[in-house]
């Protein structure tokens, strides 16, 4: 019979194990709660603005006078039959009917005009095949007449058909004046039901991490409570569990790192789209706080270099929730000016680690190089934190200076991240990196290696095979560091157009 030894609630180690491990529970149930509401809130909100920047578009693209024409024209329902029996009517349809398969959504794209003495909205054009012209908007929204002049986004509303988010932006003709506005309509249950699923994806980690963490917890408190009742002669023993939890802690973080590499792109699929190009990538740790992302979206290829707060396992989580809002807004929103990128990189790392408001020193945050290369054109878009791009043509370097200020620090004062259109040239090599390579102490007097040391070396090496350059680089930083301690992850990443 297994017998179980109960614990003598009068010791000290006792209650503080017992108030460790309560606390525990409560902070990860607490988390586990906050990450939900706080994930679908972000996620709503970003939904609006995607909604709020459709119906813009749209709204900029309809022409003003012609929807005043088919508002005075048709003034009864039911007098267009056919989305092609005017063809007024069907050139604005198929602006809609564009935008509605082109950002793949699920409800109809409509114009409404406004009857202004009986305050009331009749539908005018609609990206369905079935026109209903002059069809009233029985239970329109009442923010629709109080900003009817400037367009809004709607929170969650209900009417008969179900429940939704919304936004709405008005058409205007020459003169500035408001012929009718444009709304898009999202469906509450199709929004919640993906942002659910990318909740689930963030809450397993949360959940792996959690494991992991009890784990190692449980048994280092055996250790202590064995060590409290055995003699002398059971140190050795105690050392040895120890080396064991040493071990499993290691084979965690190893496993960590499966993790983070799984969500790094392929080396393979980034030199599928650029030919001649390197990524030497040296974390400090086991895993790193330094990650390079890629991603292809139309004849676009994104490209990254970042540096998040810290290194090993703090910096790796740092890189994953980077990683995670990069690919929402590149892939998900469709953000192609990587200026804009940075912004709303910078809001959403603030709004992960938002928490009563009280909190005003938080540095967490990254630096950041960003690249959007344009597939079919040699031109490149660039937007840069505290991370420039070195572009080496003819021997000489053109750099292409970053802001100074991090993506998420909310002690610095910033402005809008500044995106940088650049033509090259064939032959053309691009470098972004982070301060790894130029931070790493070393040589004869055991100094930095320096950033003008890191420009001469790379000056020395553009001419040559990307595969050897990237040789050279990390052959270079070895020799550098010699016998001292490696300070930082190393990331650099050479592009040749």
């Amino acid at each position: 019979m297994i017998k179980i030894k109960i614990p003598d609630w009068k010791k000290p180690s006792t209650k503080i194990i017992v108030t460790v491990f309560s606390g525990l529970f409560l902070l990860s149930a607490y988390f586990i709660f906050y990450i939900n509401f706080h994930f679908l809130s972000v996620a709503e909100n970003n939904n609006l603005e995607r909604l709020q920047a459709i119906a813009n578009t749209v709204a900029i693209n309809v022409n003003g006078e012609q929807h005043q024409y088919l508002t005075e024209k048709y003034k009864k329902t039911g007098e267009i039959n056919s989305n092609q029996q005017d063809s007024i009517y069907y050139s604005i349809w198929k602006k809609l009917r564009n935008a509605y398969d082109i950002n793949h959504l699920t409800t109809e794209i409509s114009t409404l005009v406004l009857d202004k003495n009986e305050k009331k909205f009749y539908y005018i054009v609609n990206s369905s095949d079935t026109p209903y012209v002059r069809d009233p908007y029985i239970q329109f929204h009442k923010e629709f007449l109080d900003d009817y002049e400037k367009g809004n986004v709607i929170h969650q509303y209900t009417d008969e058909y179900g429940t939704w988010l919304s936004a709405f932006s008005p058409i205007k003709d020459s003169k500035g004046n408001v012929t009718g506005i444009v709304e898009v309509d999202e469906s509450f249950d199709t929004f919640i039901a993906e942002a659910r699923k990318n909740l689930l994806k963030n809450l397993l980690v949360s959940v792996l991490i959690f494991i992991i963490t009890v784990v190692v917890l449980l048994r280092y408190i055996r250790v202590i409570m064995v060590a409290e009742e055995e003699s002398k002669k059971q140190i050795e023993l105690s050392n040895q569990i120890i080396s064991h939890k040493n071990k499993d802690i290691l084979d965690s973080i190893n496993y960590a790192r499966r993790i983070q590499t799984a969500i790094l792109a392929p080396k393979e699929e980034v030199f599928s789209v650029f030919k001649d190009a390197f990524i030497l990538y040296n974390p400090k740790d086991i895993v790193s706080g330094d990650f390079y992302y890629y991603t292809k979206v139309d004849n676009r290829a994104v490209i990254a270099a970042a540096d998040c707060t810290g290194h090993g396992v703090p910096g790796a989580l740092m890189s994953m929730i980077g990683n995670d809002l990069l690919s929402h807004i590149i892939r998900d929103v469709r953000e192609e000016n990587p200026g804009k990128i940075l912004d709303m990189l910078h809001k959403g790392v603030g709004e992960v680690f938002k928490n009563d408001g009280k909190n005003h020193d938080t540095k967490d945050g990254m630096d950041i190089a960003l690249l959007s290369f344009d597939l079919e054109k040699r031109k490149v878009q660039y937007a840069g934190a505290y991370r420039p791009l070195y572009v080496v043509r003819n021997k000489k370097i053109i750099e292409y200076k970053a802001n100074k200020f991090p993506i998420g620090n909310k002690q610095q004062e910033r402005t809008q991240f500044t995106n940088n259109e650049i033509e090259l040239q064939a032959g053309d090599m691009c470098y972004v990196f982070t301060d790894g390579y130029a931070d790493q102490f070393g040589g004869d007097k055991g100094k930095k290696f320096m950033m003008k040391r890191f420009q001469e070396l790379l000056l020395q090496i553009c001419d040559k095979d990307v595969n050897e350059q990237e040789k050279i680089l990390n052959d270079n930083i070895e020799n550098w560091k010699g016998g001292h301690e490696q300070v930082d992850d190393v990331l650099v990443i050479g592009i040749r157009v």
